[in-house]
Parts: structure tokens; sequence; C-alpha cells
């Protein structure tokens, strides 16, 4: 099974408003990740959501995704991520050769091509983090396989996921993707305008 935690319970002070319900299209951001996730082949995806973010629950819901709303708000977005393992564990019980994805909430450009592709890489078994990358450099989500979930849980406090993912570099492997929307975040209300093509 590929599992998939979209951790959103941060918020940025410099879009002065909840990113995660901004419209694109028909949908609203959060609605856009959970649904590429879903159409990419993610069996089970989970929101971890802040407890002082009330408007990202329900809109996650509604997006077909579960939901965990922590009780207390968390330093960091690793703190966030492994509440969502540990409730994934929890609910699941995934084996080792499953796999989970780390796909940020504020991704909008996220696309199902892009994660299939994760997908069938880690189905070949010869390494257990997959990247995707463009033109050199490495974007979202990162898909990385159950059997890290230890690993990462009982690494150094203080060091973010990525500094894992770095202690596991000849585990990593690169695949590419077409474009450059796999290096698209939402922080600004200028990245909302460039994603929307009118002004925020």
């Amino acid at each position: 099974m590929i599992f998939a935690v979209v951790p959103a319970a941060g918020r940025s002070a410099r879009m002065g408003r909840p990113k995660l319900s901004l419209p694109l299209g028909d949908r609203t951001v959060l609605e856009h990740v959970v649904t590429a996730l879903r159409q990419g082949g993610a069996d089970e995806v989970l929101v971890v959501v802040g407890p002082h973010d009330p408007m990202v629950a329900p809109l996650a819901a509604a997006a077909g995704a579960s939901v965990l709303v922590l009780a207390d708000a968390t330093p960091d977005m690793r703190a966030t991520v492994e509440d969502g393992l540990r409730w994934l564990e929890t609910h699941f019980r995934p084996r080792p050769d499953d796999a989970w994805l780390l796909a940020p909430a504020d991704h909008p450009t996220l696309d199902a091509d892009v994660v299939r592709r994760l997908g069938a890489a880690y189905a070949e078994g010869r390494r257990s983090i997959m990247v995707p990358a463009h033109n050199g450099r490495r974007g979202h989500p990162t898909l990385i396989g159950w059997r890290h979930v230890a690993g990462l849980l009982a690494h150094p406090s203080g060091k973010g996921i990525n500094d894992y993912l770095r202690s596991q570099e000849e585990q990593v492997r690169e695949v590419p993707a077409p474009t450059a929307a796999v290096l698209c975040d939402l922080d600004t209300p200028e990245d909302y305008a460039r994603l929307t093509g009118a002004a925020p």
C-alpha cells in the first residue's frame, strides 16, 4: 500500500489568509493536493491539521482524506509528520514494504502522473526513497519506504526530515519529472497570483 501524509498544521504569515482554502479553478488548494494523491495511486491520504485551523479539517474531509486534528500545536513539520505516521501505524499497521508519500499541503501543482511515476519506481525495488527531480532540482512529493519510519522517529531531535533523507542518500533515487511543477510551493501572494494569472 501507499499512504500519503499531508502536513497542514503550519500557517504562512506572508499569505495573510488560510492559503489551503484558496480557490484554484473549481477546487481549493487542499482539494487539488488530495485529488492528485488519490488519482496518483495513494491508497490512504491523511491530512494532519493543527488545533487552531478550523477551516482545514472540513476541506480535507470533503476532498476524501482522513483527518488527524492535533490536540496541540507542533514545533515543526517533522513533529507534524511523525504524529501522522503514528496515526497510520495505529490504524493500518503498514508492512515494511509499504510506502508513504510526504506531500506538503501547499503544493497545488502536485501532479497525479508524478505520483504514479514515483510509485512505479519504488515498485522496482532497487531503492527505498523516491524523489522527483526536474533539471537537477529535487521537488515534491517524496515517496519513502515504510521501513524508514522507525529510523526517522529515532533520528536526533532538532534535525528535520531532510536531514534524515540526506543520511540515507544511498537509498535515494531521483525520478525525472517532465515539468517544473514539482518545484512549486504556495508561500506568498505572488505565488498565488502566478498560479491564477490574477492578483490574489
